[in-house]
Order: structure tokens, then sequence, then C-alpha cells
């Protein structure tokens, strides 16, 4: 399913390093949904495995439960990997919380400026929360183009923020 250094960082070609830019795309384009590739590719690989990020990004695929209407799952995702990275984990913690927020809204600005919107509508120009509206999308090859696009435009943000 995946490449066999999926999660681990070496060799995939002629000496190349992997990125977490190259796991989310190469997710991505295995057929997971958007949530899917960022969270996977950014979690915190010694605190959580492939298997349980993907199964717990999955419900924020395609604007939240596939609906549309919700947050982008690229954005979803990432910000899924910022409050792994620096959520906390303590009621004490305060400035882990201030820190994760900050981080968040920075994301979601960067983000909104590069693509025009945070909602997977308004980005995609399509509500696919009905099973018609899912297909026009497929059809027109929205997850291949936009989709893709908000998944490496995600990861670019991440890559300066993490």
């Amino acid at each position: 399913m995946f490449p066999s250094d999926f999660n681990h960082p070496g060799s995939i070609d002629q000496g190349e390093l992997i990125t977490s830019k190259d796991k989310a795309i190469e997710i991505y384009k295995h057929g997971f949904n958007c949530a899917q590739s960022i969270f996977t590719a950014y979690r915190q690989e010694e605190e959580l495995s492939k298997e349980a990020a993907l199964r717990l990004a999955t419900i924020f695929g395609a604007g939240v439960a596939c609906t549309g209407t919700g947050l982008c799952g690229a954005v979803t995702g990432a910000l899924m990997a910022i409050s792994m990275r620096h959520g906390r984990d303590t009621v004490e913690d305060v400035d882990a919380k201030t820190i994760t927020y900050k981080l968040g809204k920075k994301f979601m600005a960067d983000f909104k400026e590069k693509v025009g919107s945070c909602i997977c509508e308004e980005i995609i120009g399509i509500n696919i929360g009905t099973p018609e509206k899912l297909q026009e999308a497929r059809d027109l090859k929205l997850f291949e183009t936009t989709c893709f696009d908000a998944v490496k435009t995600a990861a670019d943000i991440l890559d300066r923020l993490l």
C-alpha cells in the first residue's frame, strides 16, 4: 500500500530523503483523504502509529465527514498535527495552549491567503455533501487538482511552522 520507507525518512530514489511533504503527497496519491494525508505525514511518529493516525483523521476529510461544508481536510489535518506537536496535556500548561492556538491561527491565515478559504466548499466550488455533487467533483477531477494543491499548500505551510 505504501512505499517501504513510508514511516521512516530514508532513501527513496538515489539517496534522496523523503520529507513530510513527500509523505503527505504519497499518502494522498494512494487514495487517502486530505486530512489523513497531512495528519499522518506530520504526526509525531514515536507517539502515534501510521494506522492510528489514518483512522483518527478519516472523519475530517472532504469538509468533515464528506459534508463539504466544514473546514478543508488539509486544514483539519494540519491543525491536528500542530496540536499533536505543541498542544497541552496538563491543565497547568497554559503556555502550550497559547502556542498551539497561535500556530493554528497562523496556519489558517496563511492557508486562506494562499488558497482563498479554509472551507472545503469555497475551495472546490461545489458542496460535495450529496452523492450527485460528490460525483460531479470526481468527474471534474477536483480531488486530483484542487484538493491535491490544498494538500501541497498545507504541507508547505507546516514545513515553515513546525
